[in-house]
């Protein structure tokens, strides 16, 4: 199918076994469809159009549904997309997303597209951009090609990847100037997750990727000039940090913890990252991924233990958790890692909440309404 193109996706409404919460499957359990990573922003301010990537004809490409009516139209074609790599600007007019080693500008109105970036010879992208709030800055992760342990598609090379220590750096990128540097470089270590902190770009929040009970430590920040180096919050191989993201105001960021010794239960946190004080917040059930709605009123988590196999809601107000509805997902790959991961998210207004799930055969996409 070619960019332009159009397809119709047939919305099937049921109710959740578990809970009885009214839910729609948006795709059919007929190809591989998914959305982003879960802190990119990808529905539009008027909560109509939801950006995904689907696998047709052998290539996953991008597409924009309609949430109204599922009509879909497609953003991208050709290889070497990055699926889950993408996000819209703060004012829905561009996708900024990665195709092989370029950082792509695509205009959503006329579906022109500008290369914003490409990775110099010897380096490769992480293909985890972190796109600042007013738009005008980005962040990127590479790795010297050197230090690459081959990926599978699965989570074979994760370990492997980390025990090489590879040479990795921060490029900052002014989109609007069209030029880049080194924020962060580090020559025995495998960096992730950069994120640009919400209304002050001069302020990058990133990991120590890797096995958790290998890494020194997972959080850690720096300044846009490469100074103030400093870890968020040490660690030890007993401990767990992960999938930390900025709250949308960023006052803070936030994180899960948990400890070995506690099967079922980690706690979520909350760091100031000016003083690096921690608020250890409540207990919670064995999040993947979760995330704060644009309010900061409710948080979305996504079990991962197989009798925590639901999508649960968090009231900020009372520190409650909820089950949502069950996710029932495998947490198997289909060509990448993270292809039946539930990554839960909001929508801009915090009506409903989208995420992923293989439970009716392959990796769909599922819409609850709030």
């Amino acid at each position: 199918m070619a960019k332009g193109s159009t397809i119709r996706n047939e919305f099937h409404p049921f109710n959740d076994a578990y809970t009885g919460r009214a839910m729609t499957r948006l795709t059919a359990p007929e190809q591989v469809n998914h959305h982003p990573y879960f802190y990119y922003k990808m529905i539009t301010n008027d909560n109509r159009y939801l950006i995904y990537a689907s696998e047709r004809e052998g290539t996953r490409q991008l597409y924009r549904m309609d949430l109204n009516d599922g009509s879909a139209l497609q953003l991208t074609e050709g290889p070497d997309i990055h699926d889950f790599s993408c996000s819209l600007t703060s004012d829905d007019n561009y996708l900024i997303y990665c195709r092989d080693q370029r950082i792509m500008q695509l205009d959503m109105t006329t579906l022109k597209e500008e290369v914003l970036y490409t990775s110099p010879a010897g380096w490769k992208s992480n293909a985890n951009p972190g796109l600042s709030s007013d738009d005008k800055y980005l962040v990127l992760v590479e790795i010297n090609e050197k230090d690459i342990v081959p990926s599978k598609g699965d989570w074979s090379n994760f370990e492997p990847q980390w025990a090489a220590k590879p040479h990795c750096r921060i490029v900052y990128l002014d989109i609007e100037q069209r030029t880049s540097h080194i924020a962060h470089e580090e020559l025995n270590c495998w960096l992730g997750h950069p994120q640009i902190r919400p209304h002050d770009p001069s302020t990058l929040l990133f990991c120590h990727e890797g096995p958790g009970h290998l890494i020194d430590a997972r959080l850690w920040l720096v300044q846009k000039d490469g100074t103030r180096l400093r870890c968020a919050k040490e660690q030890t191989h007993d401990e767990l940090i992960t999938h930390e993201y900025w709250l949308a105001n960023g006052s803070r960021f936030a994180y899960v913890y948990r400890h070995k010794d506690d099967l079922y239960h980690e706690s979520i946190r909350f760091m100031d990252s000016n003083t690096l004080e921690e608020e250890i917040w409540m207990n919670c059930s064995k999040y993947c991924h979760f995330i704060s709605n644009a309010a900061h009123t409710q948080i979305v988590g996504d079990g991962q233990l197989p009798e925590q196999h639901f999508i649960y809601l968090v009231d900020v107000a009372l520190r409650q958790e909820q089950r949502l509805c069950s996710h029932g997902t495998s947490w198997k790959s289909y060509g990448n890692t993270q292809d039946a991961h539930p990554h839960p998210t909001f929508s801009p207004d915090g009506s409903f909440i989208i995420f992923t799930s293989d439970w009716e055969g392959v990796p769909c996409l599922y819409k609850v309404d709030l």
